[in-house]
């Protein structure tokens, strides 16, 4: 924690700047344009001072007061929304505050190295924030940003003041360095016409936010605020994750003939999102999503899902110094059941280790090799206590609906057999204690190294589904890793082997009469939809905005136009020959699906809008 806080930075008065085009990760989609609201709230300044070991309960007292007064902060911006998931939001910032791991480091530091409050806040929240930053999943790697504004807001309550809210004009667009999860949360009350961040991604507060309030949003426009200031004409192009800022009256104009044709594709869409996805010769595709926080869940379920695909449960583990209890699993998976009603929630078993560390399971050093290493359900099979009480939750909390268990990161038949075994034991320890549990709940895999996919017809038999993580196989089929800027170009979901690699996995299923699904990335993207469907798939699991757009091109088709185009797809000798067959394919019978992109805005069902649209 650094540099002094500043915010609203204005306009020079005679400064003449020429347009510019930036490009970020369109988070939220939409097209916006305002003039700007920049606002650069950089870290606060702490004080690096000293205390007499005689001023320790004073110090500590003045800590937790601080405490109380953050808390009091949080729970005031939170009365004023009434959007719950907004409230969640806050609700987290006011749990990290609570963290007695967290608090009790703060007043060891104070105690033993005789510092201010201050500074031992800034040293705890470091050291959290390390911790993430070694996490190489976007999700956990959000969260490190959710520390450090938590320690920030308590910093600037130690100093006697408090952070004042963003108060943007109608109509403007904010321009941040990052936005707080209270700042996020607090747009609730404002009109605003898009947001730009330089940093933060798709699971960001700021990213989550904009969704729900339907504000159209980038992120990750690296060094943006020295280029913008206030009252700046800036366009906002949440589709394609572009920026203009300053633009031309041409540029204007473009962009008013694009808003129209994107709220035409836009409504014509969404006039199809509580209805099934089925093909035009009556075949079914099951549309789930993916999530990761309760946040998420409303705007799945507006977006048409039908159900849970992917439940990821490793952030109950991240940031504390125990695992998650048996009841904590118990909790989640009833309350996601409940508002899931009837449709099934698939929550994946944790998926931890490689870059994705763990204090509370000892994991605080990287790996040689983290990918090939201990991760996942070799972890798992190694802290079996641990598993145990996931198991146990889950066992219990199926009572309450179609809870499914998958398995991630499986190898072959000698892991999954270890994890039945896990399963048995579970059962019998609640049978013991007379809690009661679900005695049968589908267990399923991850099918997402090539040695399972090739397998899977041997994994077929011991297992009530498989779904294919794409994300995973194809770094492991193709041997790059995605996040490795020298090598990502590399990664091709339409190579030829990960093509077969699919194909093999879904005959597998159709062979032993159980459902495959597909939970990676590659489902979200549409112009993948034929060959996925054409390829034998009949579940898909994404990104909730995603799912709109994806099916509507699959009502829009036939099972017979789709197989076609995969048997053409699977006769490709090179991954550049498929992906030029494919994209001419979609593009030639669904040009505004590719043009905007997967991921549309979704309305309430009661707004004004989704009125007139219906």
């Amino acid at each position: 924690m650094g540099a002094a806080m500043s915010d609203e930075r204005p306009t020079p008065d005679a400064h003449k700047r020429p347009a510019r085009e930036r490009r970020g990760n369109g988070v939220s989609a939409g097209l916006g344009m305002g003039p700007a609201y920049v606002v650069d709230r950089r870290e606060v300044n702490v004080p690096h001072t000293t205390i007499a070991r005689e001023g320790i309960d004073d110090e500590l007292k003045r800590f937790r007061a601080a405490l109380r007064g953050t808390q009091e902060q949080l729970e005031t911006i939170k009365s004023r929304l009434t959007h719950g998931e907004h409230r969640q939001i806050l609700k987290a910032q006011q749990m990290m505050l609570r963290d007695p791991d967290l608090i009790q480091h703060v007043e060891q530091l104070i105690r033993e190295r005789l510092i201010g409050a201050e500074w031992a806040v800034s040293e705890a929240v470091d050291e959290v924030r390390a911790t993430l930053a070694k996490v190489g999943d976007d999700y956990f790697r959000a969260r490190q940003s959710d520390v450090a504004f938590m320690g920030e807001r308590l910093i600037t309550t130690l100093g006697g003041d408090e952070k004042d809210a963003l108060t943007p004009p109608p109509g403007s667009v904010i321009v941040a360095h990052e936005l707080s999860p209270a700042d996020a949360a607090n747009l609730a009350n404002h009109d605003v016409a898009g947001i730009v961040t330089e940093e933060g991604g798709a699971t960001s507060h700021t990213a989550i936010i904009a969704r729900a309030l339907q504000i159209p949003a980038v992120v990750g426009v690296h060094d943006l605020i020295p280029e913008v200031y206030t009252n700046d004409p800036v366009i906002v192009d949440g589709v394609h994750g572009l920026i203009q800022v300053r633009p031309t009256q041409a540029r204007v104009e473009e962009l008013r003939d694009e808003v129209q044709r994107y709220e035409a594709f836009e409504q014509r869409v969404l006039r199809e999102r509580a209805l099934p996805a089925q093909t035009e010769d009556g075949e079914n595709v099951y549309l789930r999503a993916n999530l990761a926080l309760d946040e998420e869940i409303e705007l799945a379920k507006r977006s048409g899902a039908e159900g849970v695909g992917l439940y990821r449960t490793e952030f109950m583990y991240m940031n504390r110094q125990e695992p998650p209890s048996e009841e904590e699993h118990y909790r989640m998976g009833k309350a996601l059941l409940q508002r899931w009603a009837p449709y099934p929630v698939r929550v994946r078993t944790f998926d931890l280790g490689s870059d994705k560390q763990c204090e509370a399971l000892g994991l605080n050093e990287a790996e040689a090799n983290p990918a090939m290493g201990v991760r996942s359900m070799r972890l798992a099979l190694l802290h079996r206590e641990v598993l145990l009480d996931q198991l146990r939750g889950l066992l219990r909390a199926a009572l309450h609906g179609p809870l499914q268990i998958m398995l991630p990161l499986i190898s072959g038949l000698e892991e999954l057999s270890a994890v039945r075994g896990a399963f048995n034991e579970a059962r019998a320890q609640l049978a013991e204690t007379g809690l009661p549990h679900a005695s049968e709940v589908h267990v399923g895999v991850m099918i997402e190294v090539p040695a399972a996919a090739i397998a899977a017809d041997l994994i077929a038999e011991r297992v009530d589904f498989m779904s294919i993580g794409t994300n995973d196989l194809i770094q492991y089929a193709l041997a790059i890793d995605r996040d490795n800027d020298d090598v990502n170009y590399l990664y091709e979901p339409l190579h030829p082997a990960i093509l077969r690699l699919i194909k093999t996995v879904c005959d597998a299923g159709r062979a032993h009469d159980i459902p495959v699904s597909l939970c990676g990335e590659m489902a979200s993207d549409p112009r993948y939809t034929w060959v996925l469907v054409g390829l034998g798939l009949r579940e898909l699991s994404m990104q909730a905005a995603a799912i709109p757009v994806i099916k509507n091109i699959i009502r829009s088709s036939s099972i017979d136009e789709m197989e076609a185009l995969a048997a053409q797809v699977l006769e490709c000798r090179t991954a550049t020959e498929a992906r030029r067959l494919v994209v001419r394919k979609m593009n030639e019978r669904f040009p505004e699906h590719l043009e905007h992109g997967a991921g549309i805005q979704i309305l309430d069902d009661d707004s004004p809008e989704r009125a007139s649209a219906e």
